[in-house]
This record gives structure tokens, C-alpha cells and sequence, in this order.
């Protein structure tokens, strides 16, 4: 497979919060405040990394396409919290973007058992999204003021 130096995949830096801030997709911009209202997204993005066992950018032309990592639930569990968002230059690489989605997923549940977060219902792409990368939604769900969140899992076969 022929490689293009557009594209970097690298450990995340703090820096990468912040430039993932000013690109992000109005989708994935609504869900964070949905999800924690009043909080700024450079600031949630330098929390989810620094939470992270694993955090990864993904770069376009030396701007962050997707920002995405991995927070395990404790010391011995089977089980961590995945997430991921993006910016806006993801829509210009959506093969290498899925490919490396359905990579960290497959890596990830080598080492956990399950991996699970809550999606914005109202962010139908994000949906398609986690199905095809083949997560599932079990029903679950909780409410803030301003959107609905469905739970979903990856689980190792």
C-alpha cells in the first residue's frame, strides 16, 4: 500500500488539544458541549488525553484530522472508555480515517475485553460510524440538558 506523506498518525501532544479545537467538525463540537456543558474543547481534549492510556493524532497536511484515545476503568479491569473526534480535515482522507479507527479498535481489544462510551443520538454520522467499525448500542442511555447519549460497546470476539 502506497504511503502519503500528507498523513501522520503519532502520539498525541498537548499542543494537538488546541489545534483540534479550532478545526473541529460542528457535530463533534455540539457533543462535547452537550456532554459538558460550559467547558471549553481544548480543555476537555487536554483532560481526555491526559486520562488516556493511548492518545493518537491523526494529521492532514500537518493539521489534526482526528484526535482519539483509550482510558482504561481501573487498575485491573477488562474494560476502557474509547473516544474520538475530529476536525474538519478527516472529510479529506475518510478511507485512511476509517482504516485507522478499525486498526486502534482491533489493537485495543488485544488488551481490554470490551470497550465502551455514549454517543450523541443526534450525530447520525458518528452512529454509522461505530456500527461499521462494528460497535453496538444495547439500549442504554443518559440525558443531559441538551442531548441524549446512547451507549455503545466494541467487544472482543
Amino acid at each position: 500500500m502506497k504511503q502519503n506523506p500528507a498523513i501522520l498518525l503519532r502520539p498525541a501532544q498537548p499542543a494537538d488539544c488546541t489545534r483540534l479545537a479550532r478545526v473541529l467538525r460542528p457535530a463533534d463540537r455540539a457533543e462535547l458541549a452537550a456532554s459538558h456543558p460550559g467547558q471549553a474543547p481544548a480543555e476537555l481534549l487536554e483532560q481526555f488525553v491526559r486520562r488516556s492510556a493511548y492518545a493518537y493524532v491523526l494529521t492532514y497536511h500537518q493539521c489534526p484530522a482526528a484526535l482519539f484515545g483509550l482510558a482504561p476503568d481501573g487498575w485491573l479491569g477488562n474494560c476502557a472508555c474509547v473516544w474520538l473526534l475530529t476536525g474538519y480535515p478527516v472529510a479529506q482522507i475518510p478511507k485512511t480515517f476509517f482504516r485507522t479507527a478499525r486498526r486502534f479498535v482491533a489493537a485495543a481489544l488485544l488488551e481490554y475485553a470490551q470497550l465502551y462510551n455514549f454517543a450523541d443520538e443526534r450525530y447520525a454520522a458518528a452512529l454509522r460510524f461505530i456500527r461499521r467499525l462494528g460497535g453496538t448500542f444495547d439500549g442504554s442511555f443518559y440525558q443531559t440538558p441538551a442531548a441524549r447519549f446512547l451507549r455503545f460497546t466494541f467487544r472482543r470476539k
